[in-house]
């Protein structure tokens, strides 16, 4: 006997094998029963989720030998014909190849005749939307008012492009997306019929990668069969399937984050060097950036995510990165990307400088906060702005405060235990600092220097970060990353160091004072006669008031 792939193998036989569409198997189960079954159905959902299955389960339940009935044997002649697509009652037309107005008359022709061996002709019409607009108009009657021994299924994946006119004729049933948890228990009890050894997390990520589609996965879970053996391994579905390794997915985004640019096209090169689409990575990326949204908007979401625990947190972790501007900012190039990859330019070009241009964008600063600091700033701009840089794109980046004024002398370095730290004496070495905690963690490396030494009391460094980086101070003030911090200060400094970080909120005081001796010109004209005598006699009209300087 030649070899039955799995998506046939385990078609379901009845409807309590069909998988999360409840509501449409329990609504036939009961027309059943209770002899409701209606003349015409309309079946439409995403592909693989079992539409023209249904069709053929209730074609059985119409004609088995024991029917109508809600469980059909499975063992009858009727039966096994429809099940084998033998059955001289049960019609299955591709409407993709018979779209003309002259096949549907002749449909409309074999609708006369009586069924041979069961007790109704039930004409399947697969993916309807593609019949013709005349084609539809012939149907109409027919639909209407078949004849008594005739029920009609249509199946389609657009519903949108079937004329009202043919929905109003018809029942309809939506069939859902599979969820990630009932494909995988699918997958589970298939590969455990088949004896198959198998990691959780190679199921999660077939039915990930099925999205939705119960028979997309059973013919992924077929193929990675014949990759692997009898045991698979997530390693195993990524090779077998050329998909791209969510380890990498992680690692990619964690040097946008650090802004490497380095690692970053190295990383873009070993998309290629290991034959992976293109397209595929930036659609896996784009999910990615997905999950990091839905996190930093709800960090207990990975159930709406369908992760597990440890994946959440993952996916937690790494969301702090970033605030949820900068993400949509991300997906906006991505979405970008994947758009130029589809006009054929070199794909090697677009992905290394998408790439490059996530590594260098910006933060987000809201308006709001920068307008504030323009209002209650009347110094001159920080260091922080008159150290910054022009980079690739021509934004503008920030770099730290503290200028390198080269290394020290070793010989010049006092004992860890009696060593008092000044401010030059940090901002000496302070390049040097950030190189070695760019080793440990890039992202904290990042995120510190955008923040400003403002003094240092007891050897306690007071560092502040703008107003826009209250994200900033939360991530660096974690109890995991400021043991990180003040240790390779101390590691560097040779010295008992310790560090705050707190954000710069003094713009909001200077913008309530403005506020408050804000004068109203009217205000002046109706206090001073002259003023108010000069105005009436110029017919003059008052477009501000200037200071008068010291």
């Amino acid at each position: 006997m030649s070899y039955l792939v799995f998506a046939r193998k385990y078609r379901p036989g009845n409807f309590d094998e069909v998988v999360a569409q409840e509501h449409v198997t329990r609504t036939l189960r009961n027309a059943l029963k209770n002899n409701r079954v209606a003349s015409a159905y309309l079946f439409c959902g995403p592909r693989g989720t079992g539409k023209t299955t249904v069709a053929r389960l209730l074609a059985k339940s119409l004609n088995c030998v024991e029917g109508p009935t809600e469980t059909p044997c499975g063992v009858c002649s009727t039966c096994k014909e429809i099940t084998s697509g033998a059955s001289l009652d049960v019609l299955e037309i591709d409407a993709a190849s018979n779209t003309g107005v002259d096949d549907i008359r002749t449909l409309r022709e074999n609708v006369r005749y009586l069924p041979t061996g069961g007790k109704k002709r039930i004409f399947i019409i697969d993916e309807v939307h593609r019949l013709s607009g005349s084609a539809f108009d012939a149907l109409l009657k027919t639909l209407e008012e078949p004849p008594e021994h005739v029920v009609f299924v249509l199946a389609t994946t657009e519903p949108i492009k079937v004329p009202d006119t043919i929905l109003s004729r018809t029942q309809r049933f939506d069939f859902r997306r599979v969820s990630v948890d009932d494909l995988t228990n699918h997958l589970r009890n298939v590969a455990g019929q088949e004896k198959l050894e198998f990691e959780e997390a190679a199921l999660k990520l077939l039915a990930r990668k099925a999205d939705g589609s119960v028979r997309d996965s059973l013919s992924l879970l077929d193929q990675v069969a014949a990759f692997a053996g009898d045991r698979i391994t997530e390693k195993d579905v990524v090779n077998a399937l050329g998909l791209v390794d969510r380890r990498f997915l992680f690692e990619f985004v964690e040097a946008v984050a650090a802004t490497d640019r380095q690692r970053v096209l190295r990383l873009t090169k070993s998309v290629f060097d290991g034959g992976v689409d293109t397209s595929d990575f930036v659609g896996e990326l784009l999910e990615h950036f997905r999950h990091l949204i839905v996190m930093k908007s709800n960090p207990e979401a990975g159930q709406l995510l369908e992760l597990t625990d440890e994946e959440a947190g993952e996916y937690r972790k790494q969301a702090d990165f970033f605030e949820i501007g900068d993400l949509l900012r991300l997906v906006k190039i991505g979405t970008d990307l994947f758009d130029d990859l589809r006009r054929g330019i070199d794909h090697r070009l677009l992905l290394e400088t998408a790439g490059v241009k996530m590594a260098e964008m910006e933060s987000t600063v809201l308006l709001a906060d920068v307008l504030g600091y323009l209002r209650g700033s009347g110094t001159a701009p920080s260091a922080a702005n008159n150290n910054s840089e022009r980079d690739l794109f021509g934004s503008q980046r920030r770099t730290s405060s503290l200028s390198a004024a080269g290394p020290q002398s070793e010989a010049a370095t006092p004992p860890a235990s009696s060593r008092s730290i000044n401010i030059p004496t940090i901002q000496s070495g302070w390049e040097n600092f950030l190189a070695v905690l760019k080793k440990s963690s890039p992202m904290l490396a990042s995120q510190i220097s955008m923040a400003e030494l403002r003094a240092i009391k007891d050897n306690r460094l007071q560092m502040f970060f703008p107003a826009s980086g209250e994200a900033s101070r939360q991530l660096v003030t974690k109890p995991e990353h400021l043991k990180l911090v003040e240790q390779t200060l101390r590691d560097c400094y040779k010295a008992n160091l310790s560090a705050s970080f707190e954000t710069d909120s003094q713009k909001q005081d200077s913008t309530e004072d403005e506020a408050k001796t804000k004068v109203d010109p009217r205000e002046l004209v109706d206090r001073s006669p002259r003023l108010k005598s000069l105005m009436e006699r110029v017919d003059g009209q008052i477009i501000g008031i200037k200071k008068a300087e010291d």
